[in-house]
């Protein structure tokens, strides 16, 4: 594959085939068209805390936070959600949309990638191109909490696929390869959080 790009986009006049929880992708550009959807949910959800902010005050405003939908769906910023689920879901989003662009350029070869955004079971990443590819992605602020990044790494390694890695997005880790102990056929990579703040900024 060549010519990718990795900038913002529109997200605009997405493919049918990617609008659920469940999206494949067949390039770059599809996963940042994804990835722009992030955006403009929090662009909109931006307008709502300003509002929230400006009209109360001590504890009404935490209460508005917590108890009405402020948020948006950051797939479909139409779709109003409570801001903590945004929060989560976003940057559990984001990592695995910057999970897929690494796949598209460690393996130029593969012509799609299946990502599951939802909670049903199987690999967040998957493909049966270059032999398998199976990835596990979390966002997280340490990923020894609740020993995720291990058990991710099990998960990983009990796949037949080819290649297996774990994603990971956590600001104190940005770019780095990581290594769990018994477990060498899972390759392990924390997110380059330098790179999305271009994307953020």
């Amino acid at each position: 594959m060549t010519g990718l790009s990795f900038g913002k986009t529109t997200g605009q006049n997405i493919p049918q085939h990617m609008n659920t929880k469940k999206p494949e992708v067949h390039s770059a550009s599809e996963v940042c068209d994804l990835r722009a959807k992030l955006f403009h949910a929090a662009v909109a959800t931006h307008s709502e805390l300003t509002a929230v902010l400006k009209s109360s005050t001590g504890l009404r405003t935490l209460m508005q936070l917590k108890y009405d939908k402020v948020g948006y769906d950051p797939l479909d910023s139409t779709r109003k959600l409570h801001l903590i689920e945004q929060l989560n879901q976003t940057f559990t989003y984001l990592a695995s949309f910057q999970a897929a662009l690494e796949l598209f350029k460690l393996h130029t070869e593969i012509r799609s990638l299946k990502l599951n955004l939802g909670t049903e079971s199987g690999a967040d990443i998957e493909t049966d191109d270059s032999g398998g590819i199976v990835a596990e992605v979390f966002a997280t602020v340490n990923p020894a909490n609740n020993r995720k990044l291990r058990l991710d790494v099990a998960k990983a390694a009990k796949s037949h696929a080819a290649h297996k890695y774990v994603f990971f997005l956590c600001p104190k880790f940005s770019g780095k390869r990581e290594s769990v102990s018994g477990f060498d056929s899972v390759t392990v990579i924390a997110l380059d959080w330098e790179g999305i703040q271009g994307f953020l900024a």
